[in-house]
């Protein structure tokens, strides 16, 4: 497990504010729990089930043998990051609640947990990776794990993964949503397992960036909600800062008058902004003085936080009692290096400013596009991305402060990370996250190394190659829609059932599924805007498959090309797939693998803040014209 620090999605007063309420969803843990009734309480060792402490004691007994001393479970865990705690317990109270049985419901073992031997490292909040790298658990897996999954009921064989998890090609998901995905190696001795609590959908993942790494947290949105309907039992114990009781009562209404202007003067630097923020709010203990430091952009953090739109009428009012109440918690502090100091974050696109408080915080000059990125209101609504701003490697405009927020009573604390930018004189805080920075990592020995070979190369086909070309172009760059549309077969109509929302009624005729497939195409280019060059809206994921051969074309920039067996190209009809289950079956690696008959291109949108997720695009010939017979939604 990496004893490592990262950001967390949840605002400290959002943590406060719903502690009390969630705390009432879980009652006490007997003594000796089985998978059934298995409970995650609080984020402490002493809780864990059985199963739950047996990995652990494992991991740390490894680790204490490669550092020569003896270490402590209990303690070991109860220090790691919140969000490494939160992804073990879930990911592993999903696999006790799952059981395993054959097509006759024969018990092929007691619960998923059977199938997991040890843990090799635990990947909460990762910041700056794929969300195919976080918010998952590294595993070495029981021998015969993967063939008691192919038997099992409760998982289906899906498509390879191809892109993501890349060593892992040979995937497994639950049925229904959330599911359980076990993305495992060839000889079935390792896995990366995680937990999707949303599904795919088309064109919403594509566009929706934000979503992707999210997706297996579950503190994100309404994940824990979703966890709990499927698997009963989780406790939302991170809700609440540090561990702290909630103190004091309610603000009332005479204290809640909110100052239009932060009170340091015009053009002041914006050292003296974010020291003036702290002193006032944590020293002074005067909230409803800061909130102007946050602009209408930070109210966009509140709402990915909490996964669904705040009052903006009312919003500043929960950002003061949140603030209020967390001056309750910590008590009188009479100087600010009481509760804050400073933290180091080594990053090519921060340069640190020089300037009078940096034992409390560190202040950096921010690179454009990184601020582009971590701006909450980007990450809400990535169609407002400026594809200028995002590739711009300019400093000047944003500054970032970095702090650790601690506790007078030596409770584990919380790295707060701000982002800055001047508005009508005065410098605001525009955008945060909590819990930053990643430490040394001692358990670099105990990682897991796949080795993933280079991709060979085909030549292609020169008509595959022109026609996707013009297929992109297009879509994109001339938004011709409907003349791009005739390059699709209705062999592909079927995959709009897979990928549809919910609350879009199944097309009653091919017609109406074009018409589905045309109105998310036309969303796509419309959140692309309008480029002259296709790289400016499409990006080419780097492919990842033992199978796959790379096809080298001029446009290899904004996607990717591969030329595929047969046998995969049967696993994609989408005739043959059921919403929610997407089964295929399983090719022996011995099998014969023919190429020619089917290429496909890949594609991630480029305006996407986070990693997106990425568009597979099957093609084979008819009639002598090369269509699209398939399209596939891959997320982390």
């Amino acid at each position: 497990m990496k004893m490592t620090m990262h950001p967390m999605r949840r605002s400290w007063w959002t943590f406060l504010l719903l502690a009390a309420s969630m705390a009432l969803r879980t009652s006490s843990v007997v003594a000796q729990q089985s998978s059934e009734n298995a409970v995650v309480l609080s984020g402490k060792f002493a809780d864990l089930h059985p199963e739950q402490k047996r990995l652990v004691d494992d991991w740390f007994r490894r680790l204490g043998e490669v550092l020569k001393q003896e270490l402590s479970p209990a303690d070991g865990y109860d220090h790691l990051p919140v969000s490494d705690k939160t992804t073990f317990s879930a990911v592993t109270h999903a696999l006790l609640r799952t059981p395993l049985t054959d097509e006759t419901g024969a018990k092929l073992g007691d619960s998923a947990m059977t199938l997991v031997d040890k843990v090799d490292r635990v990947f909460g909040k990762v910041e700056g990776t794929g969300g195919d790298k976080q918010f998952r658990l590294y595993v070495q897996l029981k021998p015969g794990a993967l063939d008691i999954l192919e038997k099992s009921q409760e998982f289906n064989r899906t498509a390879d993964n191809t892109v993501f998890h890349k060593g892992y090609p040979v995937c497994f998901r639950s049925e229904g949503t959330p599911s359980i995905q076990v993305s495992m190696t060839r000889d079935g001795k390792r896995a990366d397992i995680d937990v999707d609590y949303r599904s795919s959908k088309f064109p919403v993942a594509l566009v929706n960036g934000h979503l992707t790494a999210s997706n297996s947290d579950i503190r994100a949105g309404d994940n824990d909600e979703r966890h709990n309907n499927r698997w009963a039992g989780v406790s939302s114990w991170w809700r609440s800062l540090l561990g702290l009781p909630l103190g004091g009562d309610p603000p009332k209404e005479e204290d809640a008058s909110l100052n239009a202007l932060p009170r340091t003067k015009e053009n002041a630097k914006p050292a003296v902004a974010v020291h003036d923020f702290l002193q006032v709010w944590l020293v002074d203990r005067k909230p409803q003085e800061v909130i102007s430091y946050f602009t209408d952009t930070a109210l966009s953090c509140m709402e990915l936080e909490q996964g669904r739109p705040v009052d903006r009428g009312v919003a500043r009012f929960s950002m003061f009692m949140g603030l209020r109440q967390i001056n309750e918690s910590i008590g009188t502090v009479r100087d600010l290096s009481q509760v804050v100091n400073a933290v180091p974050v080594n990053k090519p696109e921060l340069r640190e400013i020089d300037q009078p408080y940096k034992t409390q915080f560190i202040l950096y000059d921010v690179r454009e596009d990184l601020a582009e990125r971590f701006n909450c209101a980007n990450r809400l609504d990535p169609s407002q991305v400026s594809v200028k701003a995002a590739k711009s490697t300019a400093f000047g405009k944003y500054v970032g402060a970095v702090f650790y927020l601690r506790t007078p009573q030596g409770v584990k604390g919380a790295t707060v990370a701000t982002l800055w930018a001047k508005q009508n004189s005065y410098w605001k805080l525009i955008s945060y996250v909590t819990d930053v920075e990643r430490e040394s990592d001692p358990t670099a020995a105990v990682a897991p190394a796949v080795v993933v070979p280079p991709l060979a190369f085909d030549p292609g086909d020169k008509q595959l190659i022109a026609a996707s070309k013009d297929f992109y172009q297009k879509w994109f760059v001339r938004r011709r829609i409907s003349e791009a549309f005739q390059y699709i077969s209705p062999s592909a109509y079927p995959c709009v059932n897979l990928y549809r929302n919910e609350d879009t009624p199944a097309p009653g005729s091919p017609a109406e599924a074009a018409q589905l497939i045309q109105q998310g195409m036309e969303r796509v280019a419309n959140f692309a805007g309008s480029i002259k060059k296709l790289e400016d809206a499409i990006t080419a994921p780097q492919p990842s498959h033992p199978d796959f051969k790379l096809v080298p074309h001029s446009d290899s920039a904004a996607y990717a090309m591969v030329a595929i067996p047969d046998y995969m190209a049967a696993q994609t009809d989408c005739s043959k797939m059921t919403p929610g289950k997407n089964s295929v079956v399983a090719v022996p690696a011995s099998a014969p693998k023919n190429y020619g008959k089917y290429y496909a291109t890949g594609l991630q949108l480029t305006k996407a803040v986070e990693q997106p997720s990425v568009l597979w695009i099957l093609w084979a010939r008819e009639n002598d014209q090369w269509k699209i017979i398939a399209y596939h939604v891959l997320t982390p």
